[in-house]
């Protein structure tokens, strides 16, 4: 384990890779493309080699022996007109081959894309959580969604351009040497100052694309709230488009900067590449070269002539296109190394769900001298915490924003390990039971709950309600949501919407859906833990009625008390109110529990719980008598 986290952090110091990593970077795309589809791979490369012979011999062979026919007086014009034919019928077989090579890949990628995506969806719905608080992973994460299908084709492809292209070049360099070597000189040396200069292009506009990503990323976001329902009320009300504008503005001008200096590097090399390869060394050098062998030393023929200009302009061309399939070859392998990096990741927390013992439906949760650091943080977030949670317990916890209590919940529940220390259940590690299994116990609400394109019956259920299962199985479904609907106080609500629970939420793919206000969205997250409450053993609470009024919120907490029924609840709140009834506070501080005890032992104590309490209780009181008293 060790060995593979270092290796991990050493791929991702940077970029900078070197000519071995490239290819290496690209023999894994192509590995892995192989393992999808070997037949793809292997016939396009297989028709790229043919076509290329093929197009090689006809520059050549054809052209010389061509023209040698016509010029020769003791052949005949049939013999003649049977070879032309018999070059374009060769010529069309070999196009038509070509053309078909790519048309059935073209259809056949479609497929390999598709599957790429499966795989790389289910590989990131199986990383650990913590990947997503790491900003280099995350980088990679995005960037290998937004380019795994393209990059991929384009590793075939280009892996495929320079098999071929050296198939041919090959077979031209044999012709060509066959007549006069010193030709072959030209197109190399065309080459090599080619590729030199396409690697600086190419290394420029990968470094500018990434700067680029960079700078453009707050440009992208001050564009985007401006065009988002949720930002519309506080842009109106306020002034916060000045300081977004000109962060706008800031990345663009920064951006602008940025383009003029690699736009003028890349004007240069492209001008060297020019002048030496084409004008220089293609269209000066070989025609005079070739005129002074054939006209003033007489060494070579007419057909002589025609064919080696045709085969340098050959090589030429091909060597042209041998670079550009090492510049996308080389794109590949530097865009490839976040693919590869998330590809190889190694899952920790779930790859055992499959794996260990089944848990016990009901049993004692225990925190034993527990801590945890964020991997790069310079302190833990959570220090030495002990707690125990019975079965059927309400257990709350307390402090303000940032004291660890979200950590804490996440750490139970396995969604992150544990740094020291160990949480038990059951008496056993929670890391010996299967994740999954053990995650099962739990019916969670969260504070950054998301409601989703999709329709009601859904978003509670959080699975399709099939019409086509088993009926008596739909209209129990239906029964278990329209009960947790009514446990979070959204009856009145389901009522008024015009397709029940088959209306759409959200206006995402559907005009006439319906936007919940917060406090609605809120009650929907909540509806979904009491709609799997005879699952779990132990509620999560974090924030649940964070946007709720305190009518509202009173009700809510009396429904989770019954509709978690025998299990356990441990619940985060700002509101103190919701605290009073639970069997045991916890009082959190700079990820240290400072305080437990009852309600009444902690106010007794008069300590930092009693200090905020007694802070908030006046204006709690206040709003609860008018909330009752609108309700009258």
């Amino acid at each position: 384990m060790p060995n593979s986290k270092t290796k991990q952090k050493e791929l991702q110091k940077g970029d900078k890779l070197t000519i071995r990593r490239l290819f290496a970077n690209v023999g894994f795309i192509l590995k892995y493309a192989i393992a999808i589809d070997k037949v793809l791979v292997y016939t396009i490369m297989a028709s790229f080699i043919v076509c290329g012979v093929i197009y090689a011999l006809f520059d050549t062979l054809f052209l010389k022996l061509f023209i040698e026919i016509i010029t020769d007086n003791t052949k005949d014009l049939a013999i003649s007109l049977i070879f032309v034919i018999a070059g374009m019928v060769v010529m069309a077989l070999n196009q038509l081959l070509e053309i078909a090579a790519e048309n059935w890949a073209r259809a056949k990628f479609v497929k390999t894309t598709g599957i790429i995506q499966k795989d790389f969806i289910k590989k990131a719905s199986e990383i650990d959580l913590i990947c997503y608080d790491n900003k280099d992973y995350f980088n990679d994460f995005v960037i290998a969604a937004s380019q795994s299908e393209e990059m991929i084709t384009t590793g075939i492809l280009s892996t495929a351009w320079i098999i071929g292209n050296v198939t041919t070049i090959l077979t031209l360099g044999a012709l060509i040497m066959t007549i006069n070597p010193v030709i072959a000189l030209f197109p190399i040396a065309g080459f090599i100052i080619n590729m030199i200069t396409r690697f600086k292009i190419t290394k420029l506009e990968y470094d500018y694309e990434m700067e680029r990503k960079r700078i453009m990323r707050k440009a992208d976001y001050s564009k985007r709230v401006f065009y988002q329902p949720e930002y519309a009320k506080e842009i109106k009300l306020s002034n916060i488009e000045i300081p977004l504008q000109k962060q706008f503005e800031e990345a663009v001008d920064e951006m602008q900067e940025t383009a003029k200096a690699v736009g003028f590097k890349i004007a240069i090399y492209s001008l060297i590449n020019w002048i030496c390869v084409f004008t220089l060394l293609s269209f000066f050098c070989v025609p005079m070269y070739l005129g002074y062998l054939a006209l003033v030393v007489m060494k070579i023929s007419l057909g002589d002539v025609a064919a080696m200009n045709s085969a340098q302009s050959a090589v030429r061309n091909r060597l042209d296109e041998l670079n550009y399939a090492i510049v996308e070859f080389q794109k590949v392998g530097q865009f490839a190394e976040r693919f590869r990096r998330f590809i190889e990741y190694e899952i920790h927390i779930e790859k055992d769900s499959g794996k260990g013992k089944n848990p016990p439906a009901k049993a004692v949760l225990e925190v034993k001298n527990m801590s945890f650091r964020y991997e790069g943080a310079k302190q833990n977030t959570l220090q030495n915490i002990n707690l125990v949670v019975k079965p059927g317990e309400r257990i709350a916890l307390v402090g303000e924003n940032g004291a660890g209590k979200t950590t804490f919940v996440k750490l139970l529940m396995r969604l992150y390990d544990v740094t020291e220390g160990a949480i038990f259940y059951g008496g056993a590690d929670i890391r010996e039971y299967a994740t999954q299994d053990y995650r099962k116990l739990f019916g969670a609400v969260f504070q950054d709950y998301q409601i989703y394109g999709a329709t009601l019956a859904e978003n509670v259920g959080m699975e399709p309600i099939d019409q086509n299962d088993n009926q008596a199985l739909v209209t129990a479904k239906t029964k278990q949501i329209e009960k947790a609907l009514e446990l979070a106080d959204l009856t009145k609500k389901l009522k008024k919407l015009p397709n029940g629970l088959k209306t759409e939420m959200t206006r995402e793919f559907c005009d006439d859906g319906t936007m919940l206000s917060g406090g609605e969205a809120q009650k929907v997250a909540i509806a979904r833990m009491f709609a799997k409450s005879d699952e779990f053993s132990i509620a999560v609470l974090d924030e649940p009625s964070s946007a709720l009024d305190p009518l509202a919120e009173h009700l809510l907490n009396q429904n989770m008390i019954l509709g978690a029924k025998n299990a356990a609840i441990i619940f985060i709140s700002h509101r103190l109110s919701t605290t009073k009834d639970a069997d045991r506070i916890y009082m959190f501080e700079e990820g240290k529990i400072i305080e437990e005890g009852t309600h009444e032992e902690l106010m007794t104590l008069q300590g930092e719980y009693a200090i905020m309490f007694n802070r908030q209780a006046h204006y709690y009181q206040e709003e609860l008598v008018e909330e009752t008293e609108n309700m009258d």
